[in-house]
């Protein structure tokens, strides 16, 4: 998909996001595809494997990005983000595995604690927030800091357009 994808335009920015175990196995075919971006999730690796995750990712000329699960402490990648190897950290606002859930309104503490580490340690990482964002939720999460809103469920089942729905997440 993602090849398909990238056939259609080199102007696309294809973030692939890997929530799946040994996440490791899919970064040289992803790179050879098209993908800019690799997120993969913290929970699937230890310290140790996020860094050597994050160099093999670059190393195929693309950005990392780490995935942190709605349970998981936001200081627990703190230490990834000193290595500058990641770009950015995709907050999950939801549990993983299906589209439409509610907003966990305990990510917005996560997003706003984050963002003062990434200030106050100027580093130049975005905040990914990914699952429940809609109309209703999309300003709060950007007001507590994040910088990319992922809705897809949103999007696609919007009752105009996917074009007006993402018109509707930036009011």
């Amino acid at each position: 998909m993602v090849k398909a994808i990238r056939s259609v335009s080199s102007e696309i920015i294809i973030d692939i996001h890997l929530c799946v175990d040994r996440p490791d196995r899919y970064i040289e075919s992803l790179a050879e595809a098209g993908a800019n971006r690799v997120i993969f999730m913290l929970e699937a690796v230890d310290q140790e494997g996020a860094v050597k995750m994050a160099k093999a990712i670059r190393q195929n000329g693309m950005q990392a990005g780490i995935s942190l699960n709605p349970s998981t402490a936001v200081d627990s990648v703190f230490p990834l983000l000193d290595s500058g190897l990641f770009d950015t950290v995709d907050l999950l606002a939801v549990q993983p595995g299906f589209g439409g859930q509610k907003l966990q309104e305990s990510v917005l503490g996560k997003i706003q604690d984050l963002k003062l580490w990434i200030n106050q340690n100027n580093h130049p990482v975005k905040i990914m927030v990914d699952g429940g964002v809609n109309k209703k939720t999309s300003a709060i999460i950007r007001k507590s800091g994040a910088d990319i809103l992922v809705a897809g469920t949103f999007l696609f089942q919007h009752a105009i357009s996917i074009a007006e729905g993402a018109k509707e997440l930036q009011l």
